[in-house]
């Protein structure tokens, strides 16, 4: 008979073997952008050079959506072997403040960082504004007018700019655009004054110009140039960042593996001439180093989100707001209940009672994404905008049935009525799911909310009931958590 000793030992023994063959099966690293995207075409030229220094076979897959959300979560969802790598870029910090999605920077061991980009400023040395010196003149005398260009609300280069106008003691206008490209263009078509970017975001275009530099030094590249530091401000080591990362708690055998492999691609000539190539500086930052830099800049995306109002404390207001509205909500919904029966009895019915609650249910739903970030709001759907849409949608619906439920044609029958008893329960039912939502969650309580909704205005087809709520809710659900990201209070099962 074995002793505990001995299976413990044995299965010691058993582990360390598995650890020792590691890698014995393809090596997935996993990139949250479309293929031709920089830290895709880092992520594959880094494999083509790593596959000088090892036989196992290294894969590169694409898992696009919600500004990479999909991709940490499709690594989080892999055991913690080291099988699956996470391509990584200071961008995640911002995703992961913004959209609520439950995932956290911490969830993952930052294996090392191989490439840093110096932020700069990017102006149209056409445009009457192109030097350091003249961008603080000019945004002073436009007291806040002046346009700033980039990608995105809240992502790495609007936190730029915010620390830049601190920095210079200005303010500016941030104009956000679906991508770099795009706001490239409306730089050289002068329909703005300062672009945030990198230096690789000039080469080929002859009219754009760097007026500073946020590094110690001039860029070699770009000898020309000055840095923010030489014209005596602070800003020397604001960059975006591109690494990789593990699922927390891979086997440190793995790890160790990994980063030695990565260790001898920072090191080898043709990856240095490549990074070298977009203006980009070389690194090799092993875990401890490129933790403690995440953790800085994690601190400094909360300071600056904040200040800028995009980002607020929803754990202290999201409840309060939900709660608040909902009573508004059903009070506005009581008052004109009572205004119909008062004066317009013949419309107290259920052709007028549903789509004036649905109307009303809908501003509630409305409130609830106030504290949805805004997305990349201009020509894209961030979070708040996709629900809004829906939202939009049922309002107008809604308002067309009752306009049509008004004209004579369309009258209600008096058989049809809404007994008072069914309007009080509406209203009640009302009540109890705006206070139950911050319980039990929205999913249930709204599955909850229309099967007896359903049942209290006299409609008997059980199994379509629960098909109409089933699928409502399940909708939700795809649309909220699925597809935006951006989950619907959860309660107590959160």
């Amino acid at each position: 008979m074995f002793s505990r000793v001995s299976y413990i030992l044995l299965f010691l023994i058993a582990a360390s073997t598995l650890a020792a063959n590691y890698p014995d099966k393809p090596i997935t690293f996993i990139v949250h952008s479309k293929p031709g995207s920089a830290i895709d075409i880092t992520t594959r030229r880094l494999t083509q050079i790593a596959s000088k220094y090892t036989d196992a076979t290294l894969l590169v897959e694409n898992k696009t959506g919600a500004s990479g959300i999909v991709a940490m979560r499709e690594v989080l969802s892999k055991k913690a072997d080291g099988y699956t790598v996470l391509a990584v870029t200071k961008s995640f910090i911002s995703t992961v403040l913004m959209t609520k999605s439950g995932i956290h920077m911490d969830d993952f061991y930052f294996l090392a960082c191989l490439v840093i980009d110096p932020e700069v400023l990017i102006t149209n040395r056409k445009a009457p504004v192109r030097t350091l010196e003249q961008i603080i003149r000019d945004a002073k005398e436009k007291q806040g007018k002046q346009k700033w260009l980039g990608p995105l609300v809240g992502g790495v280069d609007h936190l730029m700019a915010l620390k830049t106008w601190e920095q210079l003691g200005i303010r500016g206008e941030w104009i956000p655009f679906e991508g770099g490209s795009d706001a490239l263009a409306a730089l050289m078509g002068r329909h703005g004054t300062v672009y945030v970017g990198n230096p690789v975001d000039v080469k080929g275009r002859p009219d754009l110009m760097i007026a500073a530099v946020s590094a110690e030094r001039r860029l070699p590249d770009f000898p020309r140039n000055p840095t923010f530091l030489e014209k005596g401000f602070g800003l020397k080591h604001e960059v975006l960042w591109r690494g990789y990362a593990l699922k927390q708690g891979t086997d440190p055998r793995a790890v160790s593996y990994l980063t030695d492999l990565i260790y001898k691609v920072s090191r080898d000539s043709s990856w240095l001439q490549f990074v070298r190539a977009t203006s980009a500086q070389p690194v090799f930052l092993a875990h401890e180093a490129f933790s403690e830099m995440v953790q800085k800049d994690q601190l400094d995306a909360l300071k600056y989100l904040r200040l800028a109002g995009i980002l607020a404390d929803t754990t202290r207001i999201h409840g309060a707001n939900s709660t608040r509205n909902g009573f508004i909500s059903l009070i506005v919904f009581l008052l004109l209940l009572l205004t119909l029966y008062l004066f317009k009895r013949e419309w107290f019915s259920a052709d007028f009672i549903i789509p004036l609650f649905l109307i009303i249910l809908s501003f509630f739903l409305y409130g609830m994404t106030i504290d949805f970030p805004s997305g990349k709001l201009s020509k894209t759907a961030g979070p708040a905008a996709m629900p809004r849409l829906w939202i939009y949608g049922l309002i107008i619906f809604n308002v067309w049935l009752l306009i049509k439920n008004i004209s004579l044609k369309n009258r209600p029958r008096k058989e049809d009525s809404v007994n008072k008893l069914q309007a009080v329960g509406l209203a009640g039912l009302m009540f109890a799911y705006i206070i139950v939502i911050q319980y039990l969650g929205y999913y249930i309580s709204t599955f909850l909310f229309l099967t007896g909704g359903s049942y209290l205005l006299d409609y008997r087809k059980t199994w379509l009931i629960l098909l109409n709520s089933v699928g409502f809710t399940v909708l939700s659900y795809f649309i909220f958590y699925k597809i935006l990201q951006v989950p619907l209070p959860t309660g107590l099962w959160g």
